[in-house]
């Protein structure tokens, strides 16, 4: 039976006729929800009175609509409005169970469904039924199991299937076939659900189809010719968007189906759509009142907690179990930066990388709208690409985050993970948003709490450490006290006090807990005023807070730990009479981990208690050893004035300096006592005298004139005292000793116009120190020993002059003579070198006689350098030199004597960068191998030095040597044994 053409609802002012929604419901038999589906299918005409979109038919709309279905209805010319009674309704029923097929049981069981005819009202009847069912109370798989056996009996259809979307596929709910179909078996073909619900029409297939013709049958309907084979159907469940499923029907092949079966079924659907749509609001409703439950109960939870972590791990497992979520996390909002302060199931990966997110991900979008945010696949969403690569590692999948909120203010976010796609509907973030509300309230209630309880404590504990300090009486006492017992007013990792002193921050006192903090040392936290952030407040007397000391440009770097330490700071002055005395350094690891202004005014009031404690320690420490001064200080200037008696009563350097070193013994305990004097010329320092435990170390350790705290006396001629050689940037440690504790006095000794060189006194170990009585002392001691050093220096120059040569600087010949002799006399062995130049005439007469001085200058250096320190090196005269070598036999003097002979040969010629051409012929001696007396060493030497430079000159000859010539000269042969290694044989030399 052909359908009337489809139209859209037309808009009209209401007429008498008109009928409401309920009118056409009561008048059809059906419900209200069925009139307003088939209005929406378009097969009930409607009329729009208002812009709300209420509707309203006309009796002659209904009539034709009955008649169509077949249904028997007044003449509509007649003008009344139809209307059913109880008793027509109930006839109709009856009409309409004539028509139903008739099941009967045939003797195989196979169930038999009749033909039905499809002019009669059965169908209305079925869809009214459908309707009612869909309706009716009870769970949602009887409801299903209703529909599809009502479907199937009264269709006359041979299976029907009720098939429900879920993210793996199509689950099939409820199937209802006949006794032939079961045995058959069926199944639902996948690519045709998708299409159907795709295009959100009907399919129509025969059975046995081609799956490549799917497509073209979408919404397509050709009536099945008699006696075709059986038809599928796949209609869409689907309402509002959401495609909850599929309804499946087959036909009997003796059973063709037409348009009005289409129709039918597509209604059904609808029908089970909306029912299916009640079912899932339904559901929602109870989740939702179950959620409201457990808000109810989490707020009376978190409200009966004071303690912040117990706020935390409670909030946290209750909201895993309200959302059903698999991890969670409480970030609290710090410095701009989310820090994680509770989570569960997160790694600490994930939640630096949430910490340190920008602006754009998902946590700093829920802050700014003051909003809850929801991503399904958040490694996809674009507030999750800073992030994605943690998100990814750490495996889950949808997020929702909610601010913490407190009196208007953000306090951070709350967030839940699903590790498998969990869609957050509109309802589930403003649940969310609720359970945010009351936790940032919680989180509020805690911190006030635990503010309240520390400031609680705080104020007990100053008194109580006001009163403890007052009663020490030493510096040493207080500082380790504040180290001590500060913590029970502020929290911190590590603690250190400083007392000022002039120009320095010296460490009294310091603690670490944990890092780094537990190896600093007195060398490390020693600083100048103005030096880092410690000097800074020093010097300007002002509390400081950095909440990343990092950043803050008066910090500098402690050596020897990490420069990228997240760390905060608190620094208070100790300040007594407006005068800066100390300083106390709290630091705690991470950024602004102290609680601001409030620890700062607590270590404000601590540290004025502290500098007055440390005021009155001072002034007792003085009056105790003041007395002791006074005494020393008698007794000091009487040693003084003996001493410049006796130190001004010599001319020999060497008494001197000793009897500086007794005098001064006397007056100041030292461990080490070194006298050095300036050389401009080579820019140094020479020790000329050291007495002590180094005194072997200071009497070889030349320095630079410009190094550590003895350059700076040389410069400014001003007498220094350093108290804490590790604490001094300008004291410099030897490479032997290595750095170590102790005090210096390093006092100039002038002449006239400069300092000529310096007292240095040393104590050593970590209590070492000087007094200001005893720093006084020497610097008045360091001017008496100037003045006896002078005259002495004075006397000792001119015999220097008196002994040395005036072009070469090297000790002249009668110097040699003395110094020859007495080594001789001294009995001990040592070796004689005659150096005489070749060919020193022909450079003379070529360059000229100045460039023949410079040269001979040049040799003398040369000489010098290639020597050993022991070595004493003279002119003998002209052209000639003279080496006396201490300690050394024949072997070791050849090995010098070669060493002297290529020094001489690589000499420049002055002005210029060639050799001078100028070489030495040497002859070497032994004392007592070679000659018993200083007259025959010096006949065995000269007789070495003749058979050099006969034999070929530029080379070395020893006396032995010289002996052997002598022999085979007249004739005698002599063993060649007893050559020392490495010397030519005689027929060379004689060559």
């Amino acid at each position: 039976m052909p359908i009337p053409p489809e139209g859209a609802p037309i808009t009209s002012s209401p007429g008498p006729a008109d009928i409401s929604v309920a009118g056409a419901a009561h008048l059809l038999g059906v419900h209200p929800n069925t009139v307003r589906a088939w209005t929406d299918q378009g097969r009930l005409r409607c009329l729009r009175i208002n812009e709300r979109g209420d509707r309203r038919y006309r009796a002659t709309d209904l009539q034709g609509f009955l008649r169509r279905a077949g249904r028997t209805a007044p003449d509509p010319d007649a003008g009344s409005v139809i209307s059913a009674t109880p008793e027509s309704r109930s006839k109709s029923k009856e009409t309409r169970s004539k028509s139903k097929p008739i099941a009967r049981a045939a003797p195989d069981g196979e169930e038999h469904v009749a033909k039905i005819d499809p002019v009669e009202g059965g169908r209305l009847a079925l869809l009214a039924e459908v309707s009612r069912l869909c309706t009716a109370a009870g769970d949602r798989d009887t409801v299903l199991r209703a529909v599809a056996a009502a479907l199937r009996r009264s269709g006359g259809f041979e299976v029907v299937v009720i098939g429900e979307r879920t993210p793996s596929g199509v689950e099939t709910r409820v199937v209802d076939a006949s006794v032939r179909r079961q045995a058959a078996g069926f199944e639902l073909d996948a690519r045709l659900v998708e299409v159907c619900l795709r295009d959100g029409r009907p399919i129509a297939v025969p059975r046995a189809r081609a799956l490549s013709g799917v497509t073209g049958e979408s919404g397509r309907w050709r009536a099945s010719p008699r006696g075709s084979r059986a038809v599928e159907i796949y209609v869409p469940v689907s309402t509002s968007g959401h495609d909850w499923g599929v309804l499946f029907v087959e036909s009997a092949p003796e059973r063709p189906l037409d348009r009005e079966d289409l129709d039918l079924l597509r209604a059904a659907g609808n029908q089970l759509a909306m029912a299916m749509g009640w079912s899932r609001i339904e559901a929602r409703l109870l989740e939702r009142r179950a959620q409201s439950r457990a808000l109810a109960e989490v707020t009376t939870a978190l409200s009966s907690q004071l303690a912040l972590p117990e706020v935390m791990a409670a909030l946290v497992d209750h909201a895993l179990r309200l959302f059903g979520a698999d991890r969670a996390a409480l970030y609290q909002l710090t410095n701009g930066s989310l820090q994680a302060s509770f989570s569960r199931g997160l790694s600490d990966r994930f939640t630096a990388a949430v910490r340190n997110a920008d602006g754009r991900s998902i946590d700093q979008h829920a802050i700014e709208t003051r909003r809850a945010q929801a991503a399904t696949d958040y490694a996809a969403d674009q507030r999750g690409v800073a992030i994605r690569e943690d998100i990814l590692a750490e495996g889950f999948e949808s997020v929702a985050v909610a601010p913490l909120l407190a009196d208007g203010e953000v306090l951070g976010t709350f967030a839940l993970y699903h590790d498998r796609c969990h869609e957050w509907d509109t309802d589930d973030l403003q649940l969310l948003e609720a359970l945010g509300a009351q936790a940032g309230a919680a989180v509020r209630n805690a911190h006030n709490y635990q503010q309240m309880a520390t400031w609680a404590a705080q104020l007990q504990s100053i008194q109580q450490l006001g009163t403890r300090l007052t009663r020490l009486t030493t510096v040493a006492e207080i500082g380790q006290a504040i180290a001590t017992e500060l913590r029970q007013l502020i929290d911190y990792h590590n603690v250190r006090v400083y007392r000022v002193h002039d120009q320095e921050v010296v460490p009294i006192a310091w603690r670490g807990e944990i890092g780094e903090y537990t190896d600093e040392n007195d060398d490390q936290l020693r600083l100048n005023v103005g030096e880092g952030i410690t000097g800074w407040v020093a010097l300007h007397g002002q509390a400081q807070y950095l909440p990343n000391a990092a950043t803050d440009y008066r910090s500098q770097t402690i050596v020897g730990t990490e420069d990228d330490l997240d760390e905060s700071m608190l620094l208070a002055p100790m300040l007594y009479e407006d005068r800066v005395i100390g300083v106390i350094v709290l630091s705690k690891l991470g950024l602004d981990q102290f609680a601001g202004s409030d620890s700062l005014r607590l270590l404000e009031i601590y540290a004025s208690l502290a500098a007055q404690a440390m005021a009155n320690a001072d002034v007792t420490e003085q009056l105790q050893a003041q007395s002791e001064r006074l005494a020393r200080q008698v007794a000091s200037q009487r040693e003084l004035m003996r001493a410049t008696e006796s130190i001004l009563s010599t001319l020999d350097p060497r008494i001197v300096m000793e009897s500086i070193a007794d005098r001064l013994g006397t007056l100041v305990h030292v461990d080490n006592l070194i006298i050095s004097v300036h050389d401009p010329d080579q820019r140094r320092l020479d020790p000329i005298f050291a007495r002590g435990v180094s005194a072997e170390h200071f009497s070889e350790r030349c320095t630079s004139d410009e190094e550590g705290v003895a350059g700076w006396v040389l410069q400014h001629g001003e007498a220094q005292l350093v108290p804490d050689k590790l604490s001094d940037p300008r004291v410099s440690h030897s490479d032997l000793r290595g750095p170590g504790a102790g005090a210096l006095i390093v006092a100039p000794l002038r002449a006239r116009d400069r300092v000529t060189g310096l007292l240095t006194l040393e104590r050593l170990g970590p209590e070492a120190a000087f007094d200001a009585d005893e720093f006084e002392l020497i610097q008045l001691f360091s001017g008496h020993v100037s003045i006896a050093l002078q005259n002495a220096q004075a006397h000792h120059a001119v015999e220097i002059r008196a002994q040395t040569d005036a072009l070469t600087g090297l000790m002249n010949h009668g110097t040699f003579v003395d110094h020859l002799r007495a080594a001789a006399e001294g009995r001990t062995p040592f070796s004689l070198l005659l150096v005489d130049l070749d060919d020193f005439k022909s450079f003379n007469d070529q360059c000229g006689h100045e460039a023949g001085n410079q040269l001979l200058a040049g040799i003398g250096d040369a000489l010098r350098a290639s020597c050993r320190e022991a070595d004493e090196v003279f002119r003998y005269g002209g052209d000639e030199f003279a080496l006396l070598l201490p300690n050394t036999d024949t072997t070791g003097a050849v090995a010098v004597a070669e060493k002297v002979r290529r020094a001489v040969a690589n000499v420049r010629s002055p002005g210029s960068r060639r050799r001078s051409g100028v070489t030495c012929s040497i002859g070497a001696a032994s004392f007592p191998a070679d000659g018993q007396d200083r007259r025959s060493l010096m006949v065995a030497a000269d007789s070495a030095c003749y058979l050099a430079k006969h034999g070929g000159r530029d080379r070395v000859a020893t006396a032995a040597m010289a002996q052997i010539a002598e022999l085979a000269s007249d004739g005698i042969q002599h063993p060649l044994s007893g050559l020392p290694d490495g010397q030519p044989e005689i027929e060379a030399l004689s060559a």
